[in-house]
């Protein structure tokens, strides 16, 4: 009997034993796959913390630089990038996502989001999505105004266009020539509903009275952050070519070269009605310069605005360097003369066409034959002292006219056809030297204007946009552009002003005129 116990004894033990032992053995396997589970999300983790860590670095450099960035592995590991342009155009929404299987073949994904601002430029900048959104080679006609009377309500006016600059939700645009000298020759334009843009305000930079119709030549709006409430303005360039030794900015409203509006958005917006001032550059109460000018060009950046000139006879600087902040441009308004001083200026020797920034160096492009160089780098690290630090000559002919700056490449676009390239990309690493061309086009046309987003170069010439693949826009290695992955036909400028084009968001603002002369704007998105 006592043995009988004896044996049950060891049974009921030895199931004991069996169960802990059992227990014990799943709990070490649960713990190494706990462990090895934590290793891996530890691994992912570093990893995409890595890729935000990489886009901010990218935006320190170059905020169109930051984009999507296509998949790609890392032993079991895949990651991403993906890249959203928030609704205030400056600032981006970047995540990254780090997806693996684990040991039971069940996929994992890990997923980091940061905002990243564009704290170089944070006003003025530029607010087109570099990231590309749908499908840029199969590019569209959104919406277009083959008369642009009809769509600012003058079914008996002419407006030829010069120039326009999309900027937060609307669209700033000039025009030149019109039939009459009393007639608008600068128009705001609300443009959320990118498929129909509606007229918010139309203004004569001539004022009461005025006797010439020559217009406007370009324009740029930024922001005033500092004051409170934050002001806007619109820099326009007066396509007026007086004699500014003469003519009274105070006395006659077309005078002056640059002309500033307040685009202020008042509260109410019905009978908006900006107000715009004529300031004509000079030191003291000289002339700067003398002779006849037209404003050509401008840029903004960060309180500054770099401004071009235009000459049919008379010498002195071509280009200037101007406070625009708003407490100079307030006394500048209330004074009886109107005299705008730049804080630097330098000669370039011909028209100015086209101007970027980049750091303290400003790019400039002009026919420049008497100089040798269709594009000059002018270092404006000291103000009062402008000098050339670099630049680049056309061979075969043509004049220097557009430009657009992303990473280390310049993309730089001839007026004219030349035995070379038309378009000419640039090493852009050390500004202070003659630029080298890494690549370049051929297209036998003039090149009116660059955009470029991502992996794509939009170019406009006088009868069309066509868009490049120029492959990684940050690398300086030599490389060959093929045929255009899409061309959209426009109606060619026969007016003698060129078309214009700008970026907002996701889609394309084009300016046209006719062989009358008639203005045409064109919104462009991308295909479906």
């Amino acid at each position: 009997m006592k043995k009988g116990f004896a044996v049950l004894e060891i049974m009921i033990a030895m199931t004991i034993m069996m169960m802990v032992l059992v227990a014990v053995i799943m709990t070490s396997f649960g713990a190494q796959s706990f462990l090895v589970g934590s290793q891996t999300n530890a691994e992912a983790l570093n990893l995409a913390e890595g890729l935000l860590e990489a886009a901010q670095a990218t935006a320190r450099k170059d905020f169109n630089l930051v984009n999507n960035v296509a998949s790609t592995t890392d032993d079991i590991y895949e990651m991403a990038v993906y890249v959203a342009l928030e609704p205030d155009f400056l600032t981006k929404e970047v995540t990254a996502l780090v997806s693996w299987k684990n040991e039971r073949q069940a996929t994992s994904t890990l997923r980091l989001t940061t905002l990243i601002t564009n704290f170089d430029t944070p006003v003025g900048a530029n607010t087109c999505d570099s990231n590309l959104r749908g499908d840029w080679t199969h590019p569209e006609v959104e919406n277009a105004t083959t008369d642009f009377a009809q769509l600012v309500g003058d079914a008996s006016g002419t407006y030829t266009l010069s120039d326009l600059d999309a900027h937060q939700g609307k669209l700033y645009v000039t025009a030149r020539n019109t039939s009459s000298p009393t007639k608008p020759t600068f128009f705001i334009f609300d443009i959320n509903n990118s498929a129909s843009p509606s007229l918010l305000a139309k203004v004569d930079n001539e004022g009461s009275g005025g006797t010439v119709s020559a217009g406007l030549n370009a324009v740029r709006v930024a922001e005033d952050i500092a004051v409170n409430p934050p002001k806007t303005y619109a820099y326009v360039a007066n396509a007026y070519n007086a004699n500014y030794t003469t003519c009274d900015p105070a006395l006659k409203k077309n005078c002056g070269q640059l002309a500033v509006v307040d685009v202020t958005p008042p509260p109410l917006w019905f009978g908006w009605s900006p107000s715009i001032t004529n300031l004509m550059l000079a030191s003291s109460t000289a002339p700067l310069v003398t002779g006849t000018w037209t404003g050509n060009a401008l840029h903004y950046r960060n309180g500054y605005l770099l401004f071009g000139l235009a000459k049919s006879g008379g010498s002195g600087p071509e280009f200037h360097l101007i406070d625009v902040h708003t407490q100079n441009l307030t006394a500048l308004f209330s004074s009886a003369s109107h005299i705008l001083n730049p804080i630097g200026s330098y000669s370039v020797g011909h028209d100015v066409n086209a101007i970027a920034m980049r750091g303290t160096y400003a790019y400039i492009t002009s026919p420049n034959d008497a100089v040798g160089k269709e594009l000059q780098v002018i270092d404006m690290n000291n103000p009062s002292n402008l000098v050339t630090a670099g630049g680049f000559d056309v061979t075969g002919g043509g004049n220097g006219k557009s430009l657009y700056l992303v990473g280390n490449r310049l993309y730089f676009g001839n007026t004219v056809p030349s035995s070379g390239n038309d378009l000419r990309v640039l090493d852009n690493t050390t500004p202070g030297s003659t630029l080298n061309e890494i690549g370049g086009k051929n297209m036998a046309s003039s090149l009116n204007a660059i955009i470029v987003r991502s992996n794509l170069a939009l170019l406009l010439t006088n009868s069309d946009l066509k868009v490049f693949d120029i492959g990684n826009p940050n690398s300086t290695s030599s490389f060959s552009i093929g045929s255009p992955v899409a061309t959209l036909s426009l109606p060619a400028s026969g007016s003698g002003v060129e078309p214009s084009m700008d970026c907002e968001g996701n889609r394309l603002y084009v300016t046209s005129n006719d062989s009358a002369g008639k203005g045409r704007l064109y919104v462009i998105k991308p295909g479906p």
